[in-house]
């Protein structure tokens, strides 16, 4: 069973629960103010309220895989982003039996902070026909028989919908198929951005989909998801 669940992906699988996390950019706000950007550091107490409302709708769950971009700066670690990620580690270990990590493009020397948690950051992750991977890198591992189900972050799906003379952009989950595979692209956890519109650029993915025939789920209020049908059918 797959809900979509805010911006978190629930499975339920042979008896275990899983959720999987879309992009996070721990230390962001913290990057911006090196920039010389001042904005408030608000971004993990607001990611912890989500989650909140996420565990008290499933309860306690056997795995969370966080899909990659856990951190957010390049080349080093900021105090914010070691802070709030051991933070987050723990708080996830409170309502999870394991917390898995699958590395992204951002989480260069992230295994330092984890192994202070006895956490393995893997290059990607396979249970049952389910695979759970960043995006940027292929691997031929997850094109086995076994596999049926693609699970990745990395791009930050968005669409933007019009009312009128109204335009505005929604996070969103991305769903379809691509060489016998299904493929859930899931949304950046983290709100300092909704993301990017397929439909408006190139999508760094490591495949050439064709993510214009791909479903859209928005996300909704709380925990809503809504389905909007094909992407290419949207009018934008």
């Amino acid at each position: 069973m797959i809900t979509y669940l805010g911006k978190c992906l629930y499975i339920e699988e042979k008896g275990k629960k899983t959720l999987a996390v879309g992009d996070l950019h721990l230390g962001y706000e913290e990057s911006l103010n090196r920039a010389g950007i001042f904005v408030l550091r608000t971004q993990f107490k607001e990611m912890i309220e989500e989650f909140n409302e996420v565990f008290r709708k499933i309860g306690k769950v056997d795995s969370v895989i966080l899909l990659g971009d856990v951190k957010h700066h390049f080349g080093s670690i900021l105090k914010q982003e070691r802070n709030d990620l051991l933070a987050l580690l723990d708080y996830l270990r409170d309502h999870s039996k394991e917390v898995i990590i699958v590395k992204g493009n951002h989480d260069t020397v992230l295994e330092f902070i984890a192994r202070e948690r006895d956490i393995q950051v893997r290059p990607f992750y396979i249970y049952e026909s389910y695979c759970f991977m960043h995006g940027d890198k292929d691997f031929e591992e997850i094109h086995e028989r076994k596999v049926d189900y693609w699970i990745v972050g990395h791009v930050h799906p968005a669409v933007t919908l019009i009312d009128g003379v109204k335009s505005e952009k929604y996070k969103c989950f991305l769903e379809g198929e691509y060489k016998g595979k299904k493929v859930i692209i899931v949304p950046s956890f983290f709100d300092i951005s909704e993301g990017s519109d397929p439909r408006e650029g190139t999508i760094p993915l490591a495949w050439d989909i064709n993510l214009l025939k791909f479903k859209v789920k928005v996300v909704g209020d709380g925990l809503e998801v809504l389905d909007f049908g094909r992407l290419d059918r949207i009018h934008s």
